[in-house]
């Protein structure tokens, strides 16, 4: 994903890829395109930010999670009203999509704090912040709130790979305050449970986070281009 577009790298030769072609454009000014994460029905899906603090975006793409085919073709919106998805990770086995949602930023002391949500619905910005009063109404609660002016960025979920004291949680990199939340995910019904501590910190602007094969979090640093790698 960059600028108003979704690329296709193919036919990987050592460390290049020979082959590239664009699958996907979005209309000039649409908004940041995030990360991208594949369904288990072969669909992608998107976050693309509002291109405004706090306005209603007049393009329908605009501060949503939209989806694809893995050519490119299909477009269709899949959440509204998010003013700016960034991360997005389905719970390991599920099709339980987890997403790092960023709080507007023109409220001054009522700020919330960035959101991590689950569920594929309209979310009510820029009207509903905080999720309280009647424009929050039929919106759902958050499964965890962040940091204030955080930039909630990437996703990734353990499972019990990075040992008993991480244990089953949604790790998550914060662009602004340079850290690494764990935020613990018990499911209650047909809702998780959590709590937010501390992970990692050091990291200057971490961005991306995944789980590799081997059970390691890798975190990707914006600033200093590096790539950690936490293990048992």
């Amino acid at each position: 994903a960059s600028k108003e577009r979704v690329d296709a790298f193919s036919a990987l030769v050592g460390r290049h890829f020979t082959k590239r072609r664009t699958i996907l454009r979005l209309p000039a000014g649409v908004g940041e395109s995030n990360n991208i994460v594949l369904g288990a029905d072969g669909r992608m899906l998107m976050g693309i930010s509002a291109p405004c603090d706090h306005c209603s975006p007049s393009s329908k793409w605009s501060g949503a999670i939209v989806s694809f085919r893995l050519d490119g073709s299909d477009l269709r919106v899949y959440a509204s009203a998010i003013r700016a998805p960034v991360g997005l990770a389905y719970f390991p086995g599920t099709s339980e999509l987890f997403v790092t949602m960023n709080q507007r930023d023109d409220l001054g002391t009522r700020t919330p704090g960035d959101s991590l949500v689950a569920k594929d619905t309209t979310w009510g910005s820029p009207e509903c912040y905080g999720r309280g009063g009647s424009p929050c109404r039929n919106t759902p609660q958050p499964t965890a709130v962040l940091d204030k002016h955080a930039a909630a960025a990437g996703i990734a979920i353990a499972t019990g790979q990075l040992g008993p004291s991480v244990g089953t949680a949604a790790l998550i990199a914060e662009w602004a305050t340079g850290a690494v939340l764990r935020v613990t995910l018990e499911r209650s019904g047909a809702k998780y449970k959590s709590t937010v501590t501390g992970f990692l910190t050091g990291v200057k602007q971490p961005v991306a986070v995944l789980i590799t094969p081997d059970g390691a979090l890798l975190v990707g640093d914006w600033k200093t281009g590096t790539i950690y790698r936490v293990s048992r």
